[in-house]
């Protein structure tokens, strides 16, 4: 190992905080319990019908609740995912990208950060992700007073330049 390298354990607990921390700047909404309940139980192997035993719901809802979780994964890691591909999709996310280091291997239950400080692309690539999402979530914070004044949905998303669903699922009490 090359003595420039700084290692540091990341364990499940903080990858899931981090893709929580994710879905918040991608949405502006935290993971429910259910969601993250199925996230967990997923990385554990575990079917729709033991997760729905464990949050007391039918396997029906724990399913929907999946497909509602894989949808907003699918946005902000950029690829589709689903219950079979959302661990491998994690750990290629980690291993590229990170707020405060750039990742070099993972495995999930045993992550390793290493730091490069020779490789800025990546930092900079998801400081532009993040600014870009602030920016879409002071906007968003912006709409009811907006409808406040009158506007119609899809006045605000012209003036916005923001999608009309984007604008309804704001409005979606949590």
């Amino acid at each position: 190992m090359s003595s420039n390298l700084n290692i540091t354990p990341m364990d499940t607990q903080e990858v899931f905080q981090l893709i929580d921390n994710l879905v918040f700047d991608h949405t502006g909404k935290h993971l429910d319990t259910l969601q993250l309940g199925i996230l967990k139980n997923v990385f554990d192997g575990q079917k729709y019908a033991k997760i729905a035993e464990k949050y007391n719901c039918s396997e029906g809802h724990a399913r929907d609740k999946a497909y509602e979780l894989w949808r907003i994964l699918s946005e902000v890691l950029g690829e589709e995912l689903n219950k079979s591909t959302v661990r491998s999709a994690i750990e290629r996310f980690i291993t590229t990208s990170s707020t405060n280091n750039i990742v070099n291997s993972v495995k999930i239950d045993q992550v390793t950060f290493c730091h490069n400080p020779s490789n800025n692309r990546e930092m900079e690539n998801y400081n532009i992700y993040k600014t870009e999402n602030n920016v879409i979530k002071a906007k968003l914070e912006t709409v009811p007073k907006l409808i406040g004044l009158g506007l119609t949905i899809e006045q605000i998303a012209q003036a916005l330049d923001l999608d009309i669903q984007l604008i309804l699922d704001s409005l979606k009490p949590e």
